[in-house]
């Protein structure tokens, strides 16, 4: 007799898993300090601006400009710094700066951070067209976004250099713009400002903050802009013709706020920023609750479905996503090798883009003139 003899037990699973999508947006920031390359980061940044502070930096330093600048948006993100070595010779500084990009590309499993920046930040030298193509690549490898200044003296260069790029891992913004009394550079304003609205922002915790178009937002701190940029509501202007080719801007328009939340992908499906985003985080999230399934006897597989469901019925029900459909592909399916393809179809909210009002005078009340005069 094959017996246990005695009393046994075991525990085993039958359910759905959570699908946990990360609410933080950590920033990546190249940025030329000292006399040698370093990987670091800080957890937040007035953790960065204090010991910026106690190296001797002032407000007339780019790297003081770009912590303060984060600091004034009131976010609170871990802020993942590729320091590179300061050089007087232009060419050996943009080399030092390409080869912190592929510093900053390194995080994730470098164990000084170990974290992936959601965001990617050059302050200044992003305005060139080499070292924004290598933000772009490192931006596509870490599924990120890069923030690119274009420092443009008018609109006619900006758009020429926008032109350079058709990517959905970079939005551009023109810049920069005056802040406690010096110029600081729009991709750390802007980055600050995503970071903080991804968490909820005003609003407090917002579990979808990352979902959302960062558009039409208050940016902290800002007082003006080094070039005047015309904006008029409901007529062709200077931030209209820029936001059709990508370029966003700060802008006067009942306090100073962002305008523009676009890639320039040739694609539009993808020229929106928050649905690259949040498209991302998504499959991130789906992946990371269904590592458990790898290597597990195929029946497994309803609960891999089952947890991708429970996934979308909830964005779904919150307003995030408008509907959802799940099912095994059998075309991209091959069960002797244990090869399987979910399809997961689903579409976010979108973003109120363009709202238009016509206002039209007709006489069809012209009677109601005349009735009330004469009920007098």
């Amino acid at each position: 007799m094959d017996l246990n003899f005695g009393i046994n037990g075991g525990i085993s699973v039958e359910a759905a898993r959570p699908v946990v999508v990360d609410s933080k947006t950590p920033i990546g920031v190249v940025i030329p300090m000292g006399s040698a390359a370093d990987l670091t980061y800080y957890n937040g940044p007035k953790e960065w601006k204090d010991y910026l502070i106690s190296q001797g930096k002032t407000s007339d330093d780019l790297v003081y400009q770009t912590a303060a600048a984060l600091e004034l948006q009131n976010v609170n993100a871990k802020i993942i710094v590729a320091y590179v070595a300061e050089d007087s010779d232009a060419a050996t500084q943009k080399q030092n700066i390409l080869d912190g990009l592929d510093l900053l590309k390194s995080s994730p499993y470098d164990d000084r951070v170990l974290d992936r920046p959601d965001l990617i930040i050059v302050p200044q030298y992003s305005y060139d067209t080499d070292v924004a193509a290598k933000m772009d690549s490192v931006a596509a490898k870490l599924r990120a976004t890069g923030i690119v200044d274009v420092n443009a003296k008018d609109e006619a260069e900006a758009t020429g250099f926008s032109q350079n790029f058709g990517t959905r891992h970079l939005t551009f913004y023109r810049g920069p713009y005056k802040v406690e009394g010096k110029l600081y550079p729009a991709s750390a304003l802007m980055s600050g400002l995503i970071a903080y609205w991804d968490a909820g922002g005003d609003n407090g915790f917002d579990e979808f903050g990352y979902a959302r178009s960062h558009s039409n937002r208050i940016v902290k701190g800002v007082s003006g802009s080094e070039v005047p940029i015309e904006y008029f509501d409901g007529q062709d202007c200077e931030a209209r013709r820029l936001r059709q080719k990508g370029i966003g801007a700060i802008v006067q328009d009942v306090g100073w706020r962002s305008y523009g939340f676009e890639t320039t992908d040739i694609d539009p499906i993808w020229q929106s920023l928050e649905r690259v985003r949040t498209f991302y985080r998504w499959l991130d999230a789906v992946m990371k609750a269904n590592k458990w399934a790898r290597d597990r006897s195929a029946d497994q597989l309803i609960w891999v479905k089952k947890t991708c469901s429970e996934f979308f019925k909830k964005l779904t029900g919150a307003n995030i996503a408008l509907g959802y459909e799940i099912y095994l592909d059998p075309s991209r399916c091959d069960v002797t090798a244990g090869k399987f393809t979910f399809v997961l179809k689903t579409a976010n909210m979108p973003a109120i883009r363009e709202l238009n009002f016509e206002l039209v005078f007709t006489d069809q009340y012209n009677d109601a003139l005349i009735n009330w005069i004469n009920a007098a």
